[in-house]
Order: structure tokens, then C-alpha cells, then sequence
């Protein structure tokens, strides 16, 4: 079987052109990104507020990844644990709960909140037992504002991106954020999951794809800032009420700003918006399938709008349309790679680098 040939995107947006089709459609690639990008990557998976209890189970990206973990929290300290039992392999923790150790289910292999084993019953006379192997594997992770991130082996630096948030949005309620479920969801599309996030990363196609947004933001204002391992992209409202309410001396409080839109490699959005944030995971299913996960956090006392012309889930069922459609598109054996804007596919070009470099 011939090997992969190395993808590779011209750092020069001028000349370069889009990445290999073949990324798409080859699923030697798709699995590639699964143990390169996706393993090594930090993972958002809950906020501080519904974790209200000791053990929150959950699998770290489901139907690619599939990694069984657990959440644990013990006098404020949070771990990430292994939620597999290191005796016969058996699911350890089932649902969420408040209890103050971890028994298996199966023969009954018993574990503190921090993974140490406890105790076995029928293990007597069984020689070197315990040893290190019967304690359940710690796994990285994070805690940034009221958020939970965690990783199998996460290579990805996120501290640039985090910083970058912190110097615009120190002054953000992160506090009085509170998930509204029945404005949170998610989706399926038939499309690759990098198809959506390169759709995410330029606003070249506003004024095509969402009318009802064009006409709420001033276009010509629009920008986009490479990060380490992200990009940020803003731009400018129509007018006074759609507007962040950005204190004096902050960064850009001379501006009126729409909103904030951070994408944090490789799957992951955080838009910033007046009355709250929401934010986009984009979790791969198989290598044309892909989940979105939708999460409306709105701040206490504010009203997020829906089902308007330019609301969050108009302008995603809009780019879901045009991402599925392109999806399409790229499977002609007459297409292969075509060429950027310089001035509005920043983010894209950016984006394609990184996948370059990640699979390298």
C-alpha cells in the first residue's frame, strides 16, 4: 500500500493554495487526525456549575476518540480519572453522582475520588497485589474561568489562546454565565468535521450565506487575528443595542464591537456575544459525519434572542447548509485544491497550516 503523501500548505497566503483534497476523502487522513490532532488536544467538557457533584462520567469525544473518563471532586479539587476498572475492564462510574468512593459494579473493586485503589473482595492470598496498575490512570485537566477542559496526552499549548482571552475579556462576566439547556443542543451534518470549522474561520461568506447577520454587523470592519494554535475573529455592529458592552480603557472600548469569535485548534468555539456566550464543539463521527454540540451560556438577567434572521440558530442551521453542500463539492474527482483571499481567509490558511504541521 503507496504511504500518505505529507500534506503541506504554502505559508505565503498569496500563493498558496487550499489543502489536499484528499484530506477529506482518504480515510487513512481522517485517521491520522484522530491520533495526531484529536488525541493531543485539550477537550472542553463542563462549567463548574453543573458539576455539582463528586463524580461526573463522560467520554471524551464520543464515536471517534472514545475514551471512558470521569470527572472527580473532592474539597475542591477536581481530577480527571480513568473510568474504566483496572481488574476486568468493566465501566466504573454509570451516570453522575455524590458519593464519596468508586465501587465497580461488576465484582465490586473499590477506588477513593482521586483513583487509589481501596480494596477487592476475594482477592486473598493473591500475590503482589496491589500494586500501582490497580490504581485508576490520572489524565490531565484544566480549569480556566468557570470551565472544565481535560486531555489523553494533550501536546496542544492553549496558554497563548487563554491569555489572549483574558487581556480582551477580563472584564467579561464569566461568573453570571448559566447553561440554558433548551437553547443547547446538538446536531448532526453529513460533512467532515474540518469542513465546519473552515467555514467558522473567515467571514468572507456573510454577505452570501447569512443576510439576516450582514445586515446586523458593519462588514467592512470585520477582522482576524492569528493565535498560537487559534484565531480570533470581530467585527463592528450596525448599530448601538447589538453592541459589547466593553468598559472604558479596556481593549477596543473606542470600538463597537458585534461580538468576539475565538476558535481554539482544532475543534473548539467560544463567540462572545452581549447577552451571553455560546460555544461550538466540533466532534468528528466517522470521516463525513460530524457532531456539533451547541451550548448557550447567558448571563443572569440578560435575554438571548432565537429565531430571528440573524440569531446564533438561524446562522447555524445557514452554515450547516453551505458546509453540507460543500461536502458534496469536494468528492468531484475534478476538484482538488483552490486558491485563498488574501485579505479574508486568514483564519482558513491558518487553519490548514496547523493540520499540516499536526500530521507531519
Amino acid at each position: 500500500m503507496p504511504s500518505l503523501k505529507t500534506l503541506s500548505v504554502n505559508k505565503d497566503i498569496t500563493i498558496a493554495e487550499t489543502i489536499d483534497s484528499d484530506f477529506y476523502l482518504n480515510k487513512e487522513y481522517y485517521i491520522l487526525s484522530l491520533n495526531k490532532i484529536f488525541s493531543e488536544s485539550y477537550q472542553f467538557i463542563t462549567d463548574l456549575i453543573s458539576f455539582d457533584c463528586t463524580q461526573y462520567p463522560f467520554i471524551f469525544l464520543e464515536s471517534s476518540i472514545n475514551e471512558h473518563l470521569l470527572l472527580t471532586k473532592k474539597e475542591d479539587e477536581i481530577l480527571c480519572l480513568h473510568n474504566v476498572c483496572t481488574h476486568r475492564g468493566n465501566i466504573v462510574c454509570l451516570k453522575k453522582n455524590s458519593k464519596k468512593s468508586l465501587q465497580c459494579s461488576y465484582h465490586g473493586k473499590v477506588f477513593n475520588l482521586k483513583g487509589k485503589f481501596l480494596s477487592m473482595p476475594g482477592f486473598e492470598g493473591v500475590k503482589n497485589f496491589p500494586t500501582e496498575k490497580d490504581n485508576l490512570l490520572i489524565f490531565p485537566v484544566k480549569i480556566w474561568k468557570n470551565f472544565i477542559f481535560a486531555g489523553i496526552n494533550p501536546e496542544i499549548n492553549i496558554k497563548h489562546f487563554l491569555s489572549d482571552v483574558d487581556n480582551k475579556l477580563g472584564w467579561y462576566p464569566f461568573e453570571n454565565l448559566e447553561l440554558i439547556k433548551e437553547k443547547s443542543q446538538n446536531y448532526e451534518i453529513d460533512a467532515h468535521w474540518a469542513l465546519y470549522c473552515e467555514n467558522y474561520l473567515e467571514g468572507f461568506h456573510i454577505p452570501h450565506v447569512h443576510k439576516g447577520l450582514n445586515s446586523d454587523i458593519d462588514y467592512s470592519s470585520y477582522k482576524t487575528e492569528l493565535l498560537d494554535n487559534g484565531v480570533l475573529q470581530y467585527t463592528c455592529s450596525s448599530n448601538d443595542k447589538d453592541r459589547l458592552p466593553i468598559p472604558e480603557g479596556c481593549i477596543n472600548s473606542d470600538k463597537n464591537i458585534y461580538a468576539y469569535y475565538y476558535w481554539l485548534f482544532p475543534n473548539m468555539m467560544f463567540n462572545f456575544y452581549s447577552w451571553g456566550l455560546s460555544i461550538n464543539i466540533i466532534e468528528p463521527i466517522t470521516i463525513n459525519k460530524t457532531r456539533i454540540r451547541f451550548l448557550s451560556y447567558v448571563i443572569s438577567g440578560a435575554k438571548q434572542v432565537m429565531n430571528t434572521a440573524s440569531s446564533v440558530d438561524v446562522v447555524e442551521e445557514e452554515d450547516q447548509r453551505i458546509v453540507q453542500s460543500v461536502q458534496k463539492g469536494i468528492q468531484s474527482s475534478f476538484y482538488n485544491r483552490g486558491r485563498y483571499s488574501a485579505k479574508h481567509e486568514k483564519g482558513t490558511h491558518h487553519f490548514h497550516r496547523l493540520i499540516c504541521k499536526h500530521l507531519k
